[in-house]
């Protein structure tokens, strides 16, 4: 009876352990498991965020880079024009007429050609009247521009007028139809006007920047058709007219979203200022079979540009899979140790009952 009841006592109590150790272990990976699931889905909506953030801060510099090197230059001729216009009244103002000066700066400064024939200087009064406007010197007609207005109803005359009398220089933005366009259309104009005190005028000159902008969008996409991610991982780049510019990490030709409802609800989340995230059901690239997936979104308003990226949610299921594996060779592992130890003891136990 004692020899059985030590040995019995002896097994139980190991095997207990051992039980207990397992279903600890394993209880303790369970807990793991939905921590770790839960922190590897934040990281890999961090990780997709942070790619969006990324894009958009460079589109952002590349606009602020662009419109400080149109400023600069900008500023750099009507610099050269004021002296030019200077240099001509100092040089006349004892030898010639008011009105004789006026012509000579303004046919000078018409006679000014720059490489892009949409750019040019212009003179206006600060009280409204056009001396050289739109490439042509109208100081024989008093031609009255004071209440002329752009697109977005600002009054461009006025606004240049204020510039030059209380600040003596400065710049301004507006919208204006190109001389040599035929469209009738008004495009966003860079223009920079400085006081010319004899006169009472503002000389000034502007630059159109959509075809520098169309430029610099067009690089932006060529360098995101180049980017690579892991796994199914993309990037895609839409506008808020519907139309597809990045589909599938892919710079394609603008064409209609192949999902409408998925772009209406881009559409309506890039409306949060800060970005947001959403969840949806989307084929894999080269593929037609659809799975869940989570992507962040944020919009460019310059552009018009909806920014994403995301991720399927399936590979990470994929990922942790692969640790519940491992966790279980672990335990296969230890099990076949304990077993191997639990023999011996066994075996101890026989011989010293």
């Amino acid at each position: 009876f004692i020899t059985k009841f030590i040995f019995i006592t002896a097994f139980t109590s190991v095997t207990l352990a051992f039980l207990i150790s397992i279903i600890f272990q394993y209880l303790n990976f369970k807990n793991d498991l939905n921590h770790y699931k839960k922190e590897f889905t934040e990281q890999k909506k961090k990780e997709v965020k942070n790619e969006v953030l990324m894009i958009y801060g460079l589109i952002e510099y590349k606009e602020e880079l662009l419109r400080k090197t149109v400023e600069d230059r900008l500023k750099d001729r009507v610099n050269q024009a004021y002296e030019l216009a200077m240099d001509i009244y100092e040089t006349n103002k004892k030898t010639k007429t008011e009105d004789e000066i006026k012509y000579l700066i303004a046919q000078s400064l018409d006679n000014f050609k720059f490489k892009d024939h949409n750019n040019y200087f212009f003179i206006n009064s600060n009280k409204g009247q056009g001396i050289l406007f739109d490439n042509k010197i109208t100081l024989d007609n008093y031609v009255d521009i004071w209440d002329l207005k752009d697109l977005n109803n600002q009054p461009i005359i006025q606004i240049q007028a204020k510039i030059a009398k209380e600040q003596k220089e400065g710049f301004t933005t507006n919208s204006f139809i190109k001389p040599d366009s035929n469209d009738g259309i008004q495009y966003s104009k860079i223009s920079y006007i400085k006081l010319f005190e004899p006169f009472d005028w503002h000389i000034g000159t502007g630059e159109y920047i959509d075809g520098l902008t169309k430029k610099n969008q067009e690089e932006i996409l060529n360098w995101l058709n180049v980017l690579k991610y892991e796994n199914s991982s993309y990037m895609f780049l839409n506008k808020i007219d519907g139309n597809v510019l990045i589909y599938e990490g892919k710079k394609v030709e603008p064409k209609p979203h192949p999902s409408p409802e998925i772009f209406n609800r881009q559409l309506e989340i890039s409306k949060n200022q800060n970005g947001d995230f959403f969840k949806y059901k989307y084929k894999k690239p080269n593929s037609n079979e659809e799975f869940e997936k989570i992507s962040f979104i944020k919009k460019f308003d310059e552009y018009g540009w909806i920014i994403g990226c995301g991720v399927y949610l399936d590979e990470i299921e994929k990922e942790l899979q692969r640790k519940e594996e491992i966790f279980k060779e672990h335990i296969n592992e230890q099990i076949i140790s304990i077993l191997i130890i639990f023999l011996f003891i066994l075996l101890a136990i026989y011989f010293i009952s």
